[in-house]
């Protein structure tokens, strides 16, 4: 069965420079204090997945996930998500290994890629939703 191996974050919401979380096989938790961005964690995993609704990921418009900068770091040209999924098992008709990715940029226009290669939002749903076409 396919698991999330990673998640990568640069530029999205409160992660500045890129910040990658690793998970394991089996239960995952995101813990931490007040303020240090486990939400925006979450917000993150909906954003690369296809979720549309910009408010549903905590934010007035899609500039809104873009890191606007701070004391220690300049604002960001773009918001980019990477979620690598392990395919070991091919239950997805790629490799070892299937990234996911969603880039948004001030203008407010979206670029989906499988694998680095563009793709529309429609192609990534169906790659998600591919093991059960078998």
């Amino acid at each position: 069965m396919p698991h999330v191996k990673k998640l990568v974050m640069h530029g999205f919401k409160s992660f500045a420079k890129p910040s990658e979380i690793l998970f394991d096989k089996g239960l995952n938790t995101i813990v931490g204090p007040n303020v240090s961005g486990k939400s925006n964690v979450i917000d993150a995993i909906c954003f690369v997945l296809g979720r549309l609704s910009i408010k549903s990921i905590r934010a007035a418009k899609s500039a809104g996930l873009i890191y606007n900068g701070g004391k220690d770091y300049r604002p960001a040209e773009e918001a980019r998500v990477d979620l690598v999924i392990d395919n070991s098992d091919k239950t997805f008709s790629f490799g070892d290994e299937v990234t996911i990715t969603r880039i948004v940029r001030k203008d407010g226009q979206s670029i989906y890629k499988i694998n680095n290669q563009t793709k529309t939002r429609q192609e990534v749903l169906d790659l998600l939703d591919e093991d059960k076409a078998r």
